[in-house]
């Protein structure tokens, strides 16, 4: 009589599968950092894929990575013999220079000096990339200032040009619970399910004013600051901008906002923005 014969834990079947498993992840979350905006866009506007955002994405890239690694340490642990073999010369068994590693270490040598050097077609490869992630940012859901999601609602108000009560209130009225001026604005979005631009609009949207955030309140902050405050906060020669809208027609004056001189050009105040921030030709 047959007795079963107990089935041991094979580890290099194990560390096959964990290798393989692994590397489709790296694949999948490497894809999606390839092709994510920069970390100012996705943090700003809550980017994300399948639900994740950015950060979420990173993070299990460096832990698969982490993973990979030490799934291949194990695999060349247990096929080292094997792997000998591919430095030893076929006839005398002898370790020796052969063309196939000796081509593996050329390729990867090429490939580090290339893109250090930033030659074509490896520096191609990077243009590319960062043009895949600038294209997300879009002018009318720029922040204030890069990372703004990392001030404080105090400085962020500051950046808006609103005080710190009108914007808590703001928030309050809007259902989200008060806030300390020290609390950073992507606990508070992240608290109230939204993003630090969809809060951003909401402390810089009047009561009353219902224009939805999708449209023109995108930015609306610089809209409501004098055009002198904007082209400080902005580094622009006041001047020149002021020479500039001039000859556009706008209506100008010591007090009026970004806001009034879009209306008298019956355009939105971040049109006028993304106007102001273009070099002139």
């Amino acid at each position: 009589m047959k007795t079963a014969t107990a089935h041991h834990f094979q580890w290099r079947a194990f560390t096959s599968v964990l290798i393989g498993l692994a590397f489709l992840l790296l694949v999948v979350s490497g894809t999606v950092l390839f092709i994510s905006p920069p970390g100012r866009v996705a943090n700003w506007t809550a980017w994300s894929i399948l639900g994740l955002r950015k950060d979420a994405w990173a993070a299990l890239h460096i832990w698969f990575g982490a993973i990979f690694l030490a799934g291949t340490a194990l695999h060349l642990t247990y096929n080292f013999r094997p792997l000998i073999t591919y430095f030893k010369d076929r006839v005398s068994r002898r370790l020796s220079l052969r063309r196939e590693w000796l081509a593996a270490t050329a390729l990867c040598g090429i490939l580090a000096v290339g893109t250090l050097a930033k030659v074509p077609p490896f520096v191609s490869l990077i243009a590319w990339n960062e043009t895949v992630k600038e294209s997300w940012e879009q002018p009318a859901e720029r922040a204030p200032i890069p990372h703004a999601e990392l001030l404080t609602l105090a400085e962020l108000s500051r950046q808006a040009g609103i005080e710190i009560e009108t914007a808590s209130a703001r928030l309050v009225e809007k259902g989200i619970s008060i806030h300390t001026p020290s609390a950073i604005v992507r606990d508070i979005a992240d608290g109230a399910g939204i993003s630090a631009r969809e809060l951003y609009d909401l402390i810089t949207t009047a009561p009353g004013d219902h224009t939805p955030p999708t449209t023109s309140s995108r930015g609306s902050g610089p809209g409501r600051k004098t055009l002198a405050q904007f082209c400080q906060d902005e580094g622009l020669d006041l001047s020149l901008i002021t020479a500039r809208l001039q000859a556009m027609g706008c209506s100008l004056s010591d007090t009026a906002t970004l806001r009034d001189i879009a209306a008298s050009r019956n355009i939105e105040p971040y049109e006028l923005v993304t106007i102001l921030r273009t070099p002139a030709q």
